[in-house]
Formats: C-alpha cells, sequence, structure tokens
C-alpha cells in the first residue's frame, strides 16, 4: 500500500507541474524596487533615416495667405493613399516617399529625402518653401510606422500606427500584452540593417531593457516572443491529465481490490 500511495503523490505532483507557471515567470522587470527612481533610456528614434515606401505627414504654413491656398490644395492633390492594414482611418492620406527616395511638393517639384532624419527634412523642405513664401514653417511627421509582433501575445499580426515614436511596450500593448506561456527572457526584435537581418535578444525580466538601444522601436521592425520550454506540455496538458486520472483510478481499483 505504500508504494501506491507514494505513486499517487508523484502523479498529482506531476499533474500540477503541468498546469500552472510561477508568478515570477510571468512579471516584467523582476529587478524593479522601490529604490529604482529613474532608469535612463535610450531614444533612437530621433536617428531613424527615412526610406523608400515611408509615408510622411507634410504641413506647411506661411504669412504668404494667397500662395498658400493654391499650396495646400496642389498638396492635398499629390496625397497618397495608403492602407493601414490594422483599420486605422487616420492613416488613409499621406505623401508617399518613391521607389527614387523623392517626394513632390507644388512650387518646388522633387526633392530627396531618403536617407534624412525627419529634423532634417523639415530643414529641406523649410528651405526650398522659403524661395516661394514668407515665414515658413514646417511640420514633418511619419504615418508609416509598422511593427510585426509574432509568438506568444494575445493579438499578434502587423500593427500600424500614426506617430513617431514607438517603445518596445508599447507594441506589446497594442498586442494584448504576453501570454502566461511568453519567456520574458528570450523577446527577439529583428530589424532590417545594412540590407541585412539582424536578430537582437531583449530581456524583459530586467529594468535594464529600458535603457537598451532596442527598447524603442523601428520602422517595420518584427517582434518574436518565444514560449516557454515546456509550452508543449501546457498545450498537452488537458490529454496527459485524463490519462493521469484514468491511470490514478486505476491504481485506486487495484488498491481496494488488493486489501
Amino acid at each position: 500500500m505504500g508504494v501506491f500511495k507514494k505513486l499517487f503523490i508523484v502523479i498529482l505532483t506531476c499533474t500540477a507541474l503541468t498546469s500552472c507557471v510561477t508568478q515570477k515567470k510571468l512579471k516584467l522587470m523582476t529587478d524593479l524596487s522601490a529604490d529604482t527612481t529613474s532608469v535612463s533610456v535610450i531614444d533612437s528614434s530621433y536617428s531613424y533615416r527615412l526610406k523608400p515606401g515611408d509615408v510622411l505627414y507634410l504641413k506647411v504654413v506661411s504669412s504668404t495667405d494667397s500662395k498658400m491656398e493654391l499650396f495646400n490644395q496642389s498638396l492635398s492633390n499629390t496625397q497618397s493613399g495608403v492602407n493601414s492594414g490594422g483599420g486605422q482611418s487616420n492613416l488613409l492620406t499621406g505623401n508617399l516617399i518613391d521607389q527614387y527616395g523623392d517626394i513632390e511638393l507644388p512650387m518646388v517639384g522633387l526633392i530627396r529625402i531618403s536617407g534624412l532624419t525627419l529634423k532634417q527634412t523639415e530643414k529641406l523642405i523649410k528651405d526650398k518653401m522659403s524661395e516661394y513664401l514668407t515665414y515658413v514653417t514646417v511640420t514633418v511627421k511619419l504615418m508609416s510606422f509598422r511593427v510585426s509582433v509574432l509568438g506568444e501575445v494575445m493579438n499578434p499580426g502587423i500593427k500600424q500606427i500614426d506617430r513617431n515614436h514607438l517603445t518596445l511596450l508599447d507594441a506589446l500593448s497594442y498586442s494584448g500584452d504576453l501570454t502566461d506561456m511568453a519567456n520574458r527572457k528570450k523577446v527577439r526584435l529583428i530589424r532590417k540593417e545594412n540590407n541585412r537581418n539582424k536578430v537582437y535578444t531583449i530581456d524583459m525580466s530586467s529594468v535594464n531593457m529600458l535603457a537598451s538601444e532596442f527598447y524603442y522601436l523601428r520602422p517595420d521592425d518584427v517582434i518574436y516572443v518565444e514560449p516557454l520550454k515546456y509550452k508543449v506540455v501546457k498545450v498537452n496538458s488537458p490529454t496527459i491529465t485524463l490519462a493521469v486520472s484514468a491511470f490514478s483510478i486505476t491504481l485506486a481499483i487495484f488498491a481496494i481490490l488488493s486489501r
């Protein structure tokens, strides 16, 4: 009888282990404490270089009212439709950078902006428009901030965001957060650099991720959240639990009959 009891305890322990995940594995920034008052964040979004296919929001303001009316009308006519892929209606129009890295502006013509930052683009357009308008103010924003989030998240897919800055936490929030089976120590970031895809690993269980150069995302980044090693066991746990239950009942019946 002692052997049967031991087997029964072992079976119950195995069943419990296959049906739960420790609380520590579900937390982000587990080393965050009350003494942590600030963490340096590296904002790499300002250094993003525009490329063909990017879509820009462009606004030009000037005191030259008559010419501004003509400019805005022409600018509206040159806007290109953009499919947001995420059902966001505020991303329907914008100025598309063509395959050569140019955008076309009224009165000015083609301007090559591929390889420039947003601030550099604003200055270039302002300089060009100052030849036709006075007291010019230019605002340029990126409308095509798109990232892909895959793996152990609630809502994987392509996320199209109408803003210039996007953090890793933002992207995961748009994806409905991580699942219980997500490996928070191994979040992969796939980024295209110099025509090559590079893969980086981010440990989201540490507060140091806020200081990572990859905390701020770039357009077309791909985030892949790996599953925990025992996810396969978790997925098959109903079958395993049923088998264990049947085995336990068999042992119980055998024990009773053996009295």
